[in-house]
């Protein structure tokens, strides 16, 4: 058999496999993590399409490793590749770096927000030279990412995103 061939087998394989297999749980931790955030939501369970699920009333005391946390975990119970879980991981390091990981969320303003997308460690390279526009995109669509999920449940009454032509 060719690659392609190969590869395709290998395809199809895994998909009949997953999907007569048992859904793959999230980290205890992170499962952890999002029951924290979200009480009431219980185990992490996938929406059904077109579904919302209820917001819950934000509590004020979850940080910003908390959100991040929620959000991998979220990724993950998506389904989403460990290179893409991994990757956003880094991301929302460097972002927990900037603007400190233990930050209450509620301390954190668009303000904070548009200083960080415009700060040093996301537009330039250790070397100093500039990032690629695709580089800083990614780590601004990835705290994006994570503060609109933390809306979307509940966890924050809104989203602290600066203006788009401010970003």
């Amino acid at each position: 058999m060719g690659k392609k061939k190969t590869k395709k087998a290998d395809a199809a394989q895994a998909e009949s496999t997953t999907a007569n297999d048992a859904p793959i749980e999230a980290p205890a931790e992170a499962q952890a993590a999002t029951a924290e955030l979200a009480p009431e939501a219980g185990p992490m369970r996938k929406a059904k399409k077109g579904s919302k699920k209820k917001a819950v009333a934000p509590t004020g005391t979850a940080t910003l490793a908390d959100i991040a946390a929620g959000y991998l975990a979220h990724m993950e119970e998506a389904g989403k590749s460990d290179g893409t879980i991994s990757s956003y991981r880094m991301e929302l390091k460097t972002a927990g770096a900037e603007l400190g990981e233990d930050t209450p969320i509620a301390d954190i303003t668009p303000e904070k927000v548009h200083a960080f997308f415009t700060s040093k460690r996301v537009m330039k390279l250790r070397s100093g030279k500039n990032k690629s526009q695709l580089s800083i995109d990614k780590t601004r669509r990835v705290l994006r990412l994570a503060l609109v999920w933390a809306e979307e449940r509940g966890i924050v009454a809104e989203a602290p995103l600066p203006e788009p032509a401010n970003a």
